[in-house]
C-alpha cells in the first residue's frame, strides 16, 4: 500500500528514514520511562506517538507513507491479540491516527467499523471511526451500513439505525434490500429477522475469517431465540421501540 514516490526518490528516502527513526528513539525513550514509572503495566510498541494531529508537523509532508507505516502496525497489532488475549485497547488509538494523517485512505474505516464493534465490543469508537470515514467518503454505503448495525445491535435506537441505513441505500452498490431492511427496522414485526440480515451483511463484507465466524455464531444464536444482553430487551415483545 505505499504510494509511488516521485522521480526524487534517493533524495526523499533518507529523509523519510530520519524522521521514522527520529519518532522511533522518541517512542523507545517514552516507552522506557513510563515502564520504569509504572512497571506493572503491559505496553504496546510504537503507541506513544503523539495524535495524528500532531503528527502531522512531524511527517515533512510525507503524511502518506507514515499514515501506511501505522496501517501495517495496526494490522499487526490486531492480528497478534486476536491470536492471544483478543482484547485491542488501542486499536482505535492507531486508526485514529492513520486516518488523521491520511484521511482519504478508505480501508482503515471499513476495517476498524466491523472489528471495533464485532470483534473489540466497543461500538462507539467503531461509530466514531465511521462518521469521520462518511465525512471523506460520502458516497460508500458501507460506512453507513456499519453505523446503522451499530445503532440497532448495540445501542437499541431503531429509528437512528434506520436513519443510516436509508443513508446507504441511496449510496452505489448497496444491496437490493436495504431499502426494505431500513423500513423494518421501524415495526416490531420481523425485527429479529432484521438483525440476522443485517449481521449476514457485516459477514459478508468482512475479511477477516475470525471476526466472520463471530459473526456467524451470533446468528445461530439469534436464529435459536439466544438474543444477546442489548438486543434481548429490544426484541421481547412489549420491549423498547413499541
Amino acid at each position: 500500500m505505499v504510494r509511488v514516490l516521485t522521480r526524487n526518490t534517493k533524495l526523499i528516502v533518507p529523509v523519510v528514514l530520519a524522521v521514522l527513526l527520529g519518532l522511533a528513539g522518541l517512542q523507545v525513550f517514552l516507552q522506557k520511562g513510563f515502564e520504569e514509572r509504572f512497571p506493572s503495566s503491559r505496553i504496546e510498541n510504537l503507541l506513544y506517538l503523539p495524535k495524528g494531529q500532531h503528527l502531522k508537523l512531524v511527517s515533512l509532508g510525507f503524511r502518506s507513507i507514515l499514515a501506511d507505516a501505522l496501517w501495517i502496525k495496526a494490522i499487526g497489532y490486531f492480528g497478534g491479540h486476536n491470536l492471544t488475549d483478543r482484547e485491542y485497547p488501542w486499536l482505535y488509538h492507531i486508526l485514529d491516527q492513520v486516518t488523521t494523517l491520511d484521511p482519504p485512505f478508505r480501508q482503515p474505516y471499513v476495517f476498524g467499523g466491523v472489528v471495533l464493534s464485532v470483534e473489540s465490543g466497543t461500538p462507539a469508537q467503531s461509530t466514531a471511526l465511521l462518521r469521520k470515514g462518511m465525512t471523506y467518503h460520502p458516497g460508500d454505503w458501507l460506512l453507513p451500513f456499519y453505523a446503522g448495525f451499530n445503532s440497532f445491535y448495540y445501542f437499541q435506537d431503531a429509528e437512528r439505525a434506520a436513519a443510516y441505513l436509508q443513508v446507504a441505500a441511496t449510496l452505489p452498490g448497496h444491496p437490493e434490500y436495504l431499502p426494505r431492511l431500513a423500513a423494518s427496522l421501524l415495526t416490531r414485526a420481523g425485527r429479529a429477522e432484521a438483525a440476522v440480515r443485517l449481521l449476514e451483511t457485516v459477514a459478508e463484507n468482512t475479511e477477516d475469517r475470525g471476526t466472520r465466524r463471530g459473526i456467524y455464531r451470533k446468528i445461530r444464536d439469534i436464529k435459536a431465540g439466544k438474543y444477546p444482553d442489548n438486543l434481548d430487551e429490544f426484541l421481547a415483545p412489549g420491549g423498547q421501540g413499541e
